[in-house]
This record gives C-alpha cells, sequence and structure tokens, in this order.
C-alpha cells in the first residue's frame, strides 16, 4: 500500500481530482435544480444535498449561492457569444457570415443531452423571471456581436456609417435563431419536428441564412435610389383604387 505521506504529489493530485470533482458535483446539481425550480425557490442545502457536497462547499467553491448561479449560467452563455462574435468578424460574404453565426448559435441544439436542455431551461427562466445576479458581461458580448453584424450590414449595404435601420435589421437577424435557441424548451413540445436531432438542425440553420439573405436583399432594395418615391406612388395608387 502506498504512503500518501511519502508521497506529496500523489497527495496533492488527489486532493486537487477531489476538488474539481466536487466543484462539477456542484455546478451540475445547481444547474438542475435552478433550472426546474429557480434561483429563489433552490437553497444551498439542496444544492448540497443533490450533490452530494459538505454544506460548507458552496461557499469554498463559489463564495455563495448567488456566485454559484452566476458560473452555471454564464459559463455556457459566454462560450457561445464569445464564438458568435468571432465568427461575425471576418471579411467573408454576408451569407458566409450568417450561417457561420446561425451554426454557432444552434450547435448546443445538435445533441440535445439532458445538460443542455437544462441551461436552455434556465436561460428561458432568467429572461421570464431576471434574478439581477447576470451581471454586465453577456450584455457586453451581446453589443458587440450587434455591433458586428452592424458592421457587416454596413458593408454590404454600402451605408457610411451605422444607423437605427441597419441595427433594426441587425436586431432581427441575430434574434431569429436566439429565440429559436432561447425558447427550445417550450417550442420543442409545440413544434417538436423542428428539433428532433442533428439534421433537423443543420435544416434550420439554412433555412435561417436564406431568410437572412432575404432579409438584406430588401433593405439594399429600400435604400436604392427612387425606391422611396415608387412605394409612396404605389400606397397613393392603392388608396384611390380602394
Amino acid at each position: 500500500m502506498h504512503d500518501a505521506a511519502a508521497h506529496p504529489d500523489v497527495a496533492l493530485d488527489g486532493r486537487l481530482a477531489r476538488g474539481l470533482d466536487t466543484r462539477a458535483r456542484l455546478r451540475s446539481a445547481a444547474l438542475r435544480l435552478f433550472a426546474e425550480r429557480g434561483y429563489a425557490q433552490t437553497s444551498t442545502r439542496e444544492i448540497c444535498g443533490e450533490a452530494s457536497a459538505n454544506a460548507a462547499a458552496i461557499h469554498y467553491y463559489f463564495a455563495d449561492k448567488a456566485g454559484l448561479y452566476r458560473d452555471v449560467y454564464l459559463a455556457p452563455i459566454l462560450q457561445l457569444l464569445e464564438a458568435a462574435l468571432e465568427a461575425a468578424r471576418t471579411d467573408a460574404p454576408f451569407e458566409t457570415v450568417m450561417r457561420m453565426s446561425y451554426r454557432t448559435f444552434l450547435a448546443p441544439l445538435r445533441h440535445q443531452d439532458e445538460a443542455t436542455m437544462q441551461i436552455l431551461k434556465l436561460h428561458f427562466r432568467e429572461h421570464a423571471d431576471p434574478t439581477g445576479l447576470v451581471g454586465d458581461e453577456v450584455a457586453t458580448l451581446v453589443q458587440a456581436h450587434l455591433d458586428a453584424i452592424v458592421a457587416v450590414l454596413c458593408r454590404e449595404t454600402g451605408a457610411a456609417r451605422p444607423d437605427d435601420d441597419l441595427r433594426r435589421l441587425a436586431a432581427s437577424l441575430v434574434a431569429l435563431a436566439a429565440d429559436f435557441l432561447v425558447n427550445a424548451d417550450r417550442m420543442r413540445r409545440i413544434a417538436p419536428r423542428l428539433y428532433d436531432g442533428a439534421e433537423s438542425i443543420d435544416r434550420m440553420t439554412d433555412r435561417l441564412t436564406g431568410y437572412a439573405v432575404a432579409m438584406l436583399e430588401y433593405e439594399r432594395r429600400r435604400r436604392a435610389p427612387g425606391d422611396g418615391a415608387r412605394r409612396r406612388s404605389g400606397a397613393a395608387a392603392s388608396e384611390v383604387d380602394a
């Protein structure tokens, strides 16, 4: 039998492994309970019991329940937003940029394991009933991603600078995928075939990309010289016919 005292490196590695395991169990238990019950209705005692962890473990690893919630909530969404931002900050054609962005946003839905669906349920719950614990990290990345999409739209439309219409379009383009992702738990019950495996998610990525291209084409036509006058003339003619 090995003597741990005689092998301090082995003993340290063992303690580190146990610490990482405890931290992972706390995260897993907290994710499930926060997603199912919400932040206010979940106690630290319940989380520690679910994780088979000491009652002081949350304080040791996360400072408090709020710190654990932020860790569970923020880690996956920040990773996703950083990847989406990287996809948008390229010189690739618009269609490629949007396909990459949508593929990134919808990637969690390609496998739909239990942990992924709990994360999505938690994010839907936070949107519906904000805890006030999330902070500015998500908002900062969302803004950066929107700004990157607006920059692509400026390039594609020939606009000299961003304007409100391009910001509206950018927000709409992002919302196409964000809504499909955040509302996945509810939408799977309404239209389950849309979420039926990786092939369905890839098809949704393709469709959203096509919708994005069509929306950009509309904005290009709307900005074309004389287009506003033609549309006003058409509206006036319709009123006369009526």
